[in-house]
């Protein structure tokens, strides 16, 4: 798992790297918001840990771009005043709060949380694209329909018909039959 780890000073930057590469994880440095920014945007990240407040911001506008850009759920290290007060902002990303000081099994347990979120993002992606996709086709298939209605007087079901004996006669989908109807009737 490959972690960002972005915090202003040297020394919690190294604990952290620490931390991580003796839980497994790999870990690389960003010292500024803006410096963690471009590599977010360069780069794939599994989780990206910040480590509140930085010196170029705070870093929970850094967090909402993260959240967005990765497609996981960045963590945040923050002391339990500052969980209290920003936890309905965070909440709305999925931002996931840890107390400081760090417990180590806290943080491996952040980490595997936000794996996994990252993972139900991905699915979640998945399922919008192939709904996305379903959706153009039925839109495509009802366009065909429709001009079968307006050319050769075909009622919906007729037409309907029309395009499956079209996709098996030529052993193609009901997608592709649609269009050679559609070009065929232009």
């Amino acid at each position: 798992m490959k972690v960002l780890v972005v915090s202003s000073t040297e020394k919690s930057r190294e604990m952290l790297r620490s931390l991580l590469e003796e839980g497994g994880y790999t870990a690389s440095l960003a010292q500024s918001a803006a410096a963690a920014r471009r590599r977010i945007l360069d780069e794939e990240w599994d989780s990206i840990i910040i480590n509140y407040p930085l010196q170029d911001e705070s870093g929970l506008e850094l967090a909402h771009m993260a959240a967005s850009e990765v497609d996981s759920s960045p963590i945040m290290l923050m002391r339990t005043e500052t969980i209290q007060e920003l936890s309905g902002r965070m909440a709305e990303d999925g931002i996931i709060p840890v107390e400081k000081p760090i417990i180590r099994q806290t943080l491996y347990s952040a980490l595997r949380l936000s794996l996994y979120m990252k993972s139900i993002k991905a699915a979640n992606a998945r399922k919008i694209r192939d709904l996305e996709r379903r959706i153009d086709e039925v839109k495509l298939i009802g366009k065909a329909k429709c001009a079968l209605a307006l050319k050769e007087g075909l009622d919906e079901d007729e037409a309907h018909k029309k395009i499956e004996r079209t996709a098996m006669d030529r052993r193609i989908s009901m997608k592709d039959a649609a269009l050679y109807i559609l070009r065929i009737m232009e």
